[in-house]
């Protein structure tokens, strides 16, 4: 354990388990010098792993990195079986969507998503008093900070409903998030997406002016399936006047399934990748979820316009999708990052399977064992999905200069011995566990306990018993 200013964590108690809550964030660490037995920098011309070196953090910023024997002292924290790593960016999910992990497992997509998750988000959200509504979000988002953390994401892409409070849970996690404050669904009334698309740009413009260094905007069309072409003009000149030259992220579904694509095109004759470029909205500030349909053409005009894939592998696996042609865009230039999806379609949050799947699918559907190295990978899920967010000045590799966002891997476990290639190890096997997280310098992550988050077991069944309930009037199903 690292220097405390206010005392040690607090343990959890009887009385907590009792109530079923887990105990309070307990006092942040501050490590100034963290020594690692493997440092993975994910930064050009650097090497792939560095072996024995010192990072050195002042005001949340790294300003060192250099070999232990150049390190004057002793180091505030020895990790010698550890790597650290940048910490990894989550570049497509919906965090409160925890509350329905495993909820419709087994489903084709748009069976899963309108016979199942639409109705529940209806009820629980869309329908449901503001206050059971927030209670809701706020409840999700907890957990899946939570999450995220124990599994050593840093930094978000967000879509979903009542995004300031997602917003405030991320900020109170000492995490960073891309959001807004609804992703914008038609459903044939104008008021109802205009009034939507208000309060994202109000929202927006205030994280605009505020510069606020946490969260993020974004502007969340879900789908050119969901927001007909007349509705992302809309949305877009309304973003435009709002936020003027900020880069505000365009986070959108892209071609995830057969059937999205032939239904786009048998109403517009166009494919949704031609119509987001036809609006202005294919281009570097473009995050496309998923994108496993894609023609050459189409991943050529991807990668001409600069836009960015947010490659979701379990969740296309697990709902059946397919398979992204991940090698060929990444050789095309498109930039291609990792998200995890929802956890309803994943089922976790945790970025670093996300890794193992990308690596070894990839390699399977080519059949060429080169492609997606581990170091590919974890650029992927760290500089690549920062570089999407606009974020890469700032986050997504250790350098000196920028934000010590950063994530401590264990890779010592018996069972996965011995250890030849560190970032091997950490893409390709199963007994690596995440001990320690920085945010701008933060320690929200010590010695395997996440600080910086509480979630309160007992709201958090309630919640659940409730959707229990309701989910069996759906698939008359009672567990």
């Amino acid at each position: 354990m690292g220097p405390c200013s206010e005392g040690p964590p607090r343990k959890r108690t009887a009385a907590d388990a009792e109530v079923g809550t887990e105990a309070p964030p307990a006092p942040l660490c501050s490590y100034k010098s963290i020594h690692a037995r493997w440092v993975a920098p994910v930064e050009s011309g650097m090497s792939d792993v560095l072996e024995d070196h010192v990072v050195c953090i002042e005001d949340g910023r790294i300003t060192a990195i250099m070999p232990r024997q150049d390190f004057a002292g002793e180091p505030d924290l020895h990790l010698p079986t550890h790597i650290l790593i940048p910490g990894l960016v989550n570049a497509h999910t919906h965090t409160p969507m925890t509350l329905l992990r495993g909820y419709a497992d087994d489903l084709p997509l748009n069976e899963w998503l309108f016979n199942h998750i639409f109705p529940t988000e209806g009820k629980f959200i869309l329908q449901a008093p503001v206050d059971e509504a927030k209670e809701f979000v706020r409840c999700g988002s907890e957990l899946a900070c939570y999450e995220m953390l124990k599994s050593g994401t840093t930094l978000f892409n967000d879509m979903y409903f009542f995004g300031d409070i997602t917003a405030d849970v991320a900020r109170e996690a000492g995490m960073k998030a891309v959001l807004t404050e609804v992703g914008l669904l038609y459903f044939g009334d104008d008021k109802a997406f205009a009034e939507a698309v208000t309060k994202n740009t109000d929202f927006c413009s205030g994280l605009v002016e505020a510069k606020d260094a946490q969260i993020y905007p974004s502007l969340l069309p879900h789908s050119v399936y969901m927001c007909p072409a007349e509705k992302l003009k809309e949305a877009k000149a309304a973003y435009d006047k709002a936020c003027g030259e900020a880069k505000v992220i365009v986070h959108t579904h892209l071609h995830e399934t057969k059937k999205e694509i032939s239904d786009v095109l048998e109403k517009t004759g166009q494919s949704a990748v031609n119509i987001l470029d036809s609006l202005g909205l294919l281009t570097d500030r473009t995050v496309a979820a998923h994108c496993v349909h894609m023609s050459d053409d189409e991943i050529k005009l991807m990668a001409a316009r600069g836009a960015n894939v947010a490659h979701c592998p379990r969740s296309n696996l697990k709902l059946g999708s397919g398979i992204a042609p991940v090698a060929q865009m990444l050789a095309t230039g498109v930039n291609v990052c990792l998200g995890t999806d929802g956890a309803s379609s994943n089922n976790t949050l945790d970025m670093l399977t996300e890794m193992q799947y990308a690596s070894m699918i990839a390699k399977g559907s080519t059949g060429d064992p080169t492609v997606l190295s581990a170091r590919a990978t974890l650029e992927m899920a760290t500089i690549r999905g920062a570089r999407a967010l606009g974020l890469e000045h700032e986050t997504g590799s250790i350098k000196v200069g920028k934000a010590a966002d950063l994530a401590a891997v264990n890779l010592d476990h018996l069972e996965a011995s011995p250890i030849f290639d560190a970032l091997g190890h950490l893409v390709f096997t199963n007994s690596r566990e995440v001990t320690h997280v920085w945010v701008n310098g933060r320690c929200l992550v010590d010695g395997g306990r996440v600080l910086s988050v509480s979630v309160d077991r007992a709201k958090m069944d309630r919640i659940v018993d409730r959707v229990r309930e309701f989910r069996a009037t759906l698939s008359g199903k009672s567990q």
